[in-house]
């Protein structure tokens, strides 16, 4: 059996940039918000409460920095790289099928 890396699947810069775009314990947050949640559309609003109650938080930021961080780069960096759609004019998020992204269990915060 022939075992087979990313890099041989995708195409390596598609791979540096999700990899990239999910550095940021916040940006994971909002990957397990839609991998938990039966819904494939949220509100900014929704998705920062999230990730600041459900531990991807670190306890020192308050649901404000969370919210600017998400709308200012995380949700545009995970756009840029494909996982989700991000429409700041009504500050809509709607998550898309990524074949990069498919795991069973949800990403770790740290």
């Amino acid at each position: 059996m022939e075992t087979t890396t990313l890099e041989v699947e995708f195409e390596p810069e598609t791979v540096d940039q999700i990899l990239s775009a999910l550095a940021h314990k916040h940006n994971r947050g909002v990957l397990n918000y839609f991998r938990e949640s039966s819904e494939s559309v949220a509100t900014l609003s929704e998705l920062a409460d999230y990730v600041a109650t459900e531990g991807t938080s670190s306890g020192f930021e308050s649901l404000e920095q969370v919210t600017v961080h998400l709308h200012h780069a995380g949700l545009p960096k995970m756009a840029d790289a494909g996982i989700l759609d991000y429409y700041p004019q009504t500050k809509t998020v709607r998550s898309r099928d990524h074949p990069l992204l498919e795991f069973s269990e949800p990403l770790e915060a740290a």
